[in-house]
Order: structure tokens, then C-alpha cells, then sequence
């Protein structure tokens, strides 16, 4: 990986500066932290490309493949500290917690694989004490990037839909929308919540409506971008859980909730610079053009997700009342999805119709890299 080649790179020149040296060059107890977090600097962006949370076994072995392989990287770079003996010591000490998370989430891979639900909660449970272990050495130690929370922030991802784009501008703004729907959330009345919901995303029961109110009562709006006629917003939940929601222009010409992921970097960020959100909405295009089940199921998060096509039509894909309307409109023409968004969490693409136009969205899959998968789409009002 380009970043781990870069940081080996500045190791192994730190290393040949200290093999002509004595050992007075060679890090000690009091600049151990300093070493550390300046591996745990480098090695914490590969962290930030991470996708969404795994919420089903197919997302949990991608996402927790993804911070092993990460972990592993930032062992990697532990191990080119030049320590003294004493230094080394505590150095160990820390490898060693670290390593003890990378079993817990290699266990929950397996797990997970196998779908054994008991084993993936005992592995968590492991890794919950493993992670206190090693917070508990990097306190002693003193570092202040190594085994600390990550400062996650907000950061626009300046992309917008291209200037001479034709769409409906909604009625209303992202930061109104996001407003609406958490004061809604907050009022625990399900007739309020289904309100600020997009036509094609579903009414909840009041079961579910419950369940909204507990997890995001509390919760507050941290940040928000616009992308056209749909938009995003960056809800942080009282316990600290970090929710990326977006939004679609809805037949009225107000932005509704389309739908959410919990992305624990933080989804209201730049993608990863290489990506495959393009790539995937220009693919979920072309399936549907040419009734290509297996190209079509390819662009889905994994074979748990609604969408999976399980007989010989991708027609059957959705059950939704704008299924056919949809079909129809993309099978009418050769035009291929534009972007008018993408962000660390989803993705958004325009697409023209004869009645209505269409949003397509895409998420970021769990794990490592910028893997982009299919999410949904949505019937937006057309301009004029």
C-alpha cells in the first residue's frame, strides 16, 4: 500500500542515521511516545478510508479484515522503532495489546464468515477488553496519538452537481431538512417522522419509530453539504455514535430522509481518493439496461441486501411502486448516471426520466479502500 511503502520509507531512513550512530540516538523511554505516535500519524489515515459499519455478517468480515490489515501495517511500523532495551520493554508491551485486537478481529471474521452470532458477541467482547488493555499501556507510555480517540471532524467534500446540470431545486436547504427530521426524531411521534421521510423510502411502525427516538433522541446535527437535489447530514448520537443520513428531493420539491449508515471515521468527509462510486452507478445503469443478473447483483453491498436478484431478471429487483417507472427510464436512453455528490459515506448520481428524474445513491462498503457499492435510488421532481 503507497501509504505503509511511504512510511517504511522514512523508517528505514531513520534507521541507517542510527546504525552510524551510538546509542544515544536510539529512542528511550522519555521520547517512546513521540516515536510512537509519529508511526500511529502516518498510519491513521488508512483508518479514515475504512468504509461504513458492517451492520450484517458480509459487512462485519470486510470491515474487520479492514482494521486488521490496518493494524497490522501500524505493528509493522512498531517494529522499526530502534529502542533502547527499556524503551523496547514498553514498546512490547503496547505490540502486544495491539496484537491481541487483531486476534479479536480476526476472530470476528471468522465468525461472522460462519455466521455463528454467539461467537462474532464473544469476539467483541475480547476486543473490547484488548482495546482497554492497550489504552490503558499507551497511558503510561504518554502518547497522545497511539491509543487516544481520533479527533474526527466535518470536512466538506466540495464536489457539486456540474453547472449545467437540469434538476429541481428543492424547496428547502439540507441544514431545513436535517433540522426537520431530528426534531421529529425527538418528538417520538411516528405520523412526525414518516413526514420528513422521502415518498420511496417507506413509513416506519411504531416499533421502529421507538427504536429511531432511543439511539438518535439525543442526538445532534454536526454538519451538512448539499449535493443538488439531494443532500447530507452528520448526526452524532448522545452515546458518541456517529450517523451519516441523506436526503432526496421528494415529489413535493422538498428534501426528504433517503436513507443512513454509521460510519465511525466520520461520513461527512472527502472520499478515498481512489474510489469506484462511478464506476458502480455507471454499472447498476448497464445491468438494468441489459437484464444482466449477475453484473447487477455484483454492484450490491452483499447477498443479504433487498436488492439481491435471486431468479433470472433483474425486473424483480425492487419491490417498490417506482420499480417499473424506473426501468423504464433507464432502458429509454443511453445517458449515464452524472455525480452530484460524493462524500466518505454515499455517493449520488442524476439521471433523467420522462415523468420524474432519478437520484441513485451508493454507499461505501465496510473495510479497506474506496469499494463503493449500490444503494438505492429515488424519484425526484424534474426541473421547469
Amino acid at each position: 500500500m503507497k501509504k505503509v511503502a511511504a512510511l517504511f520509507a522514512v523508517l528505514a531512513t531513520g534507521l541507517v542515521a542510527v546504525a552510524c550512530g551510538s546509542d544515544e540516538e536510539k529512542v528511550t523511554p522519555e521520547t517512546l511516545a513521540a516515536a510512537m505516535d509519529e508511526v500511529c500519524t502516518e498510519t491513521n489515515p488508512a483508518f479514515d478510508d475504512l468504509g461504513t459499519r458492517g451492520l450484517d455478517n458480509p459487512g462485519l468480515v470486510l470491515e474487520f479484515e479492514g482494521s486488521a490489515d490496518v493494524r497490522r501495517e501500524m505493528v509493522a511500523g512498531f517494529e522499526e522503532i530502534d529502542a533502547d532495551a527499556e524503551a523496547r520493554k514498553q514498546l512490547d508491551e503496547y505490540i502486544a495489546a495491539t496484537q491481541k485486537i487483531i486476534e479479536s478481529d480476526e476472530a470476528i471474521v471468522g465468525a461472522a464468515g460462519k455466521g455463528d452470532d454467539a461467537a462474532v458477541n464473544e469476539a467483541f467482547e475480547e476486543a473490547t477488553v484488548a482495546i482497554e488493555k492497550r489504552d490503558a499501556i499507551a497511558g503510561e507510555i504518554g502518547t497522545k496519538v497511539c491509543g487516544k480517540p481520533a479527533d474526527i471532524k466535518v470536512v466538506a467534500t466540495e464536489t457539486a452537481p456540474p453547472e449545467d446540470l437540469e434538476y429541481a431545486r428543492p424547496g428547502n436547504t439540507i441544514e431545513d431538512a436535517a433540522d426537520s427530521f431530528v426534531t421529529a426524531i425527538r418528538s417520538g411521534k411516528c405520523a412526525r417522522i414518516n413526514a420528513t421521510r422521502h415518498t420511496d423510502a417507506g413509513e416506519l411502525d411504531g416499533k421502529s419509530c421507538q427504536a429511531l427516538a432511543d439511539r438518535l433522541g439525543t442526538g445532534e446535527v454536526e454538519g451538512t453539504e448539499q449535493f443538488g437535489p439531494a443532500g447530507q447530514a452528520e448526526i452524532v448520537a448522545g452515546d458518541g455514535t456517529r450517523y451519516a443520513f441523506y436526503f432526496a428531493n421528494d415529489l413535493d420539491g422538498n428534501l426528504r430522509y433517503g436513507g443512513d449508515a454509521i460510519h465511525d471515521q466520520g461520513g461527512l468527509r472527502p472520499a478515498p481518493d481512489v474510489n469506484d462510486s462511478q464506476a458502480v452507478a455507471d454499472a447498476v445503469v448497464s445491468a438494468l439496461r441489459n437484464d444482466d443478473v449477475e453484473a447487477f447483483n455484483a454492484t450490491l453491498p452483499s447477498e443479504e441486501t433487498g436488492f439481491h436478484v435471486k431468479g433470472d431478471s433483474v425486473d424483480s429487483f425492487s419491490k417498490s411502486d417506482f420499480v417499473k417507472p424506473f426501468l423504464a427510464d433507464v432502458r429509454a436512453t443511453d445517458q449515464e448516471p452524472v455525480q452530484l455528490g460524493l462524500s466518505a459515506a454515499f455517493g449520488f448520481y442524476f439521471l433523467p426520466g420522462e415523468e420524474n428524474d432519478w437520484l441513485i445513491a451508493t454507499i461505501h462498503k465496510p473495510g479497506a479502500g474506496g469499494k463503493y457499492a449500490f444503494s438505492g435510488y429515488y424519484p425526484i421532481p424534474k426541473a421547469g
